[in-house]
């Protein structure tokens, strides 16, 4: 089968309320990786944390995948595949810079992040996150969560206390129970899963999920367009139904690379 390539696009908006934009983006797509991190903390703080997220995760991208290398790190988990090995040192080397820099500077104290990140292949995903920024597939129409909300809500509904239902309208729903560069060592979530031609791979903030219900998602990356054009409509539509809260989307589509030269010419006549 060939080869899997992905169209990539992103966006982030500050919303309808909140005077700052705590919320950052990263798209690398020619090393293939999406990055989405939603800031907190007082003063620009939040602002101040996603950013340094973003510039460290795309930083050790660009020093450890471009170049047609493919470093792996010395201190990784050697059970998992080279790719989450990779993520994992980037998200961690992130939470290290963050809370070293909420130490240094009064202002900074106590700030941290959501992050979600995605490391494209060519026939998998590697998907590493922190905090309640998500990931979703739409596969075939049917949308699906790959992330799971590091949150109090998410601990209740895990333990029957409370119903998807009820989190996602609960007051408590804001609290984390892992973020980025709030403690010295953090513990990333990992794993990677299958992608086949058509898939449609969505990261984003809460400020998208809190206002765009699943139903919603699925329909317009069901219908024609692009990532962008997805993109786009997605942020639209959190700001018309409130914008009560910064909103970031990247998303990523799955296709078939054609196979080019001659034979790829050739090929294509013959309807093969």
């Amino acid at each position: 089968m060939s080869d899997i390539h992905y169209e990539i696009a992103g966006k982030t908006d500050p919303g309808k309320v909140r005077e700052r934009n705590e919320d950052s983006i990263g798209l690398l797509p020619d090393l293939g990786l999406l990055v989405v991190a939603d800031g907190m903390g007082g003063h620009n703080s939040g602002e101040v944390a996603s950013g340094l997220a973003i510039e460290t995760i795309l930083g050790f991208a660009k020093r450890m995948l471009g170049g047609g290398k493919k470093i792996v790190p010395e201190s990784g988990d050697k059970n998992l595949p080279v790719d989450s090995q990779q993520l994992v040192y980037f998200v961690e080397n992130a939470n290290t810079v963050i809370f070293e820099k909420s130490r240094a500077f009064a202002k900074d104290h106590g700030m941290g992040t959501t992050v979600v990140a995605a490391l494209t292949g060519p026939k998998s995903i590697s998907v590493a996150h922190v905090g309640d920024s998500r990931l979703y597939l739409l596969r075939n129409g049917i949308l699906e969560r790959l992330t799971e909300d590091h949150s109090l809500v998410m601990d209740q509904v895990k333990h029957g206390l409370i119903t998807e239902e009820q989190a996602e309208k609960s007051h408590l729903q804001n609290i984390l129970t892992r973020a980025l560069g709030t403690e010295e060592k953090v513990e990333v979530e990992v794993h990677e899963h299958p992608v086949l031609p058509g898939d449609i791979f969505m990261l984003c903030s809460d400020g998208l999920t809190k206002m765009v219900t699943d139903a919603e998602m699925a329909e317009v990356m069901s219908s024609p367009g692009t990532p962008q054009s997805w993109t786009d409509q997605f942020i639209e539509m959190a700001n018309a139904a409130g914008g009560v809260d910064n909103v970031t989307v990247a998303i990523a589509r799955a296709g078939v690379r054609k196979p080019g030269g001659l034979k790829g010419f050739v090929r294509h006549l013959l309807g093969s």
